[in-house]
């Protein structure tokens, strides 16, 4: 390809972008729409309707959504670190491959409905949230925060938890049988009924106490007995 066709190239792909974030910034409804590759950090896409929409390969950090409803709708290999989702109503959004890191989620409209798989949301708070059912699977999810949370039937299938706080959540029939870095309080969690790994249950156990065979360090052994120095012994008589 000749240099002069190489500028042409980018200089299409570059207007057919911005003429489709003008677009999205000028409209307040859009249906079955695709978002492919755009550039939108740091944009105020709140008070927009989307349904039925998808957004691929998206850099989106640091965007606002108040006030926007989506529906149906599906985020593949999206960067929204940092995205703030407060006042957002969001009913079956899917998160595939993305980086949402250091995202507080709280303050989302009734019932919201989410699903996150092949993740990473490291850093990141969901707070005062219902989230029955909810599926964390294959998910990153490194120094986070549920607090408050109703967790009853979620998934975490796969999921590195490690560093991750659990504080006033339901936590019943919650599935973290195959995740990994699991631990939290029961007694500062409605936890019946949640399938925990045996790892988890073993570090349970300790935090109160209890020795598990198996997971808790074996004691040093004691120091090897020296042979008495030769002529120490006592003479028969």
């Amino acid at each position: 390809m000749t240099p002069a066709r190489a500028r042409a190239t980018v200089r299409a792909v570059s207007d057919a972008d911005t003429s489709a974030i003008e677009q999205l910034l000028a409209g307040d409804s859009f249906e079955r729409r695709e978002f492919i590759g755009l550039d939108l950090q740091g944009r105020d896409l709140g008070g927009r309707e989307f349904t039925g929409c998808s957004f691929r390969g998206c850099k989106a950090q640091q965007t606002l959504w108040r006030g926007s409803r989506l529906d149906d709708c599906r985020f593949e290999r999206c960067d929204l670190t940092r995205m703030q989702p407060r006042g957002m109503l969001a009913h079956d959004v899917h998160f595939t491959d993305s980086k949402l890191m250091g995202i507080e989620w709280a303050d989302l409209g009734q019932f919201p409905r989410l699903s996150f798989t092949d993740c990473v949301l490291d850093f990141a708070s969901f707070v005062g949230l219902g989230l029955r059912k909810t599926g964390f699977i294959r998910c990153k999810i490194a120094e986070g925060n549920f607090f408050d949370a109703d967790l009853q039937g979620a998934d975490f299938a796969g999921s590195d938890l490690r560093g991750t706080m659990f504080r006033g959540c339901k936590l019943g029939k919650a599935d973290f049988s195959a995740a990994t870095g699991v631990h939290f309080d029961p007694a500062v969690n409605e936890a019946r009924g949640a399938v925990i790994p045996l790892e988890t249950a073993a570090l349970m156990a300790m935090h109160l106490g209890l020795q598990v065979a198996g997971f808790t360090a074996p004691a040093e052994p004691a120091a090897p007995r020296t042979a008495a120095p030769r002529g120490a012994r006592g003479k028969r008589r």
